[in-house]
């Protein structure tokens, strides 16, 4: 017992140390950005950035799981968010952005933000429920999941009043943007290379989720075999067969880490729920800023998603085309077949109603944002 317990606190210590080394580039209260750092080609840039820097009130750290370069085929925003904050601060606020996981994903990062080791990251909704549950609700599958569904939702004052005012009575995190970028799939690895068309496919199969208690409850209703895996982990399991299927939308599936999109299988388009990202900034850190910075920030948050909407439908077609050259099919399930998944797992079913009752308080309260949805 006592080494094991060694262990686990040696590996803690790894983690810390590993986050410290990769933040190690923190010199006198401003963080170069590490593809500047890593380029020599960049040097002029990079002496532009530092005086940046150095003449901002604000040193803002934003973390995220994708590569800044390969914004065609991902809607991340990383430029438009920089331009967008440095623009509405008067260069207050120095936008540092950590891309390619270079700091960690998903649930790691959801860990750092809400601690303050940095200010801000790029997290999927799903990897984000650990520390916010109320963003649950957006897991049931089949009533929120087309993006003017998810879009009515969000801008609702019942979403301001029941979901974002709770988070923020948390002390944690701030949303300040929303991300679409398509609805979740069930999709086979190359290696199982089945067609999931209804449920009845789905049966004793081993199924990758994310960090959700509901997604995790709607695969259990299908009979498989689910399995929490770390989103960076997912392409090497895929490749040696340990997992069969996985749920990310499209984008999410040709951006996934590691080369995720050359072991993928069948996609089938069962527009279960959106697999929704979020623009977080860590809640202490915010609050301490001038009111103005804070208005700065909210303005931009709501000039890029303008245009991450904009830019939304351009970068679909190019995952999917992508995907399609690579060998991957794409299944567009037929409406008896969707109807079987409905039947299965719709928001009516009554194993939603304790996920409803804690999330919500009731059935009754669920019904506002179903209505919410559907304006």
């Amino acid at each position: 017992m006592a080494l094991g317990k060694k262990r686990s606190n040696s590996q803690i210590d790894h983690h810390r140390r590993a986050f410290a080394q990769k933040a190690a580039c923190i010199v006198a209260g401003c963080t170069m950005p590490y593809s500047l750092l890593a380029s020599e080609l960049c040097q002029q840039n990079a002496i532009e950035e530092l005086e940046k820097c150095r003449r901002a009130n604000f040193n803002m750290m934003f973390a995220s799981p994708y590569d800044t370069h390969k914004w065609r085929s991902s809607p991340h925003m990383h430029q438009q968010l920089k331009n967008n904050v440095e623009h509405f601060s008067d260069g207050k606020i120095y936008f540092n952005t950590f891309d390619n996981g270079i700091l960690g994903v998903g649930t790691e990062l959801a860990v750092h933000t809400a601690r303050g080791a940095i200010q801000a990251a790029l997290i999927s909704v799903s990897n984000l429920t650990p520390i916010l549950p109320a963003l649950d609700i957006l897991n049931i599958p089949f009533w929120c999941a087309e993006q003017q569904q998810y879009l009515n939702l969000i801008s609702s004052n019942t979403w301001q009043n029941h979901v974002l005012k709770k988070i923020h009575q948390q002390g944690k995190l701030t949303i300040l943007m929303h991300y679409l970028p398509g609805a979740r799939t069930v999709t086979s690895t190359k290696r199982y290379g089945e067609i999931i068309k209804t449920p009845q496919d789905m049966l004793d199969i081993v199924f990758r989720i994310p960090a959700s208690k509901v997604l995790n409850q709607f695969y259990d209703l299908c009979g498989t075999r689910a399995v929490q895996v770390p989103w960076k982990k997912v392409a090497t399991l895929a490749e040696g067969g340990r997992i069969e299927a996985l749920d990310p939308s499209i984008v999410g599936l040709f951006n996934g880490p590691n080369n995720l999109r050359k072991h993928l299988g069948v996609i089938s388009s069962i527009n279960s729920v959106q697999d929704g990202w979020l623009f977080v900034v860590n809640q202490p850190w915010f609050n301490a800023l001038p009111l103005k910075l804070k208005h700065a920030l909210h303005d931009a948050a709501s000039k890029t998603f303008t245009e991450h909407l904009a830019q939304q439908p351009n970068i679909a077609r190019y995952c999917e085309r992508s995907l399609k050259k690579l060998g991957t099919d794409i299944y567009v399930p037929n409406q008896e077949e969707i109807a079987q998944w409905h039947a299965l797992a719709g928001p009516e079913q009554p194993q939603w109603l304790p996920f409803k009752r804690q999330l919500l308080g009731s059935e009754k309260g669920f019904m506002r944002f179903f209505e919410a949805a559907q304006a």
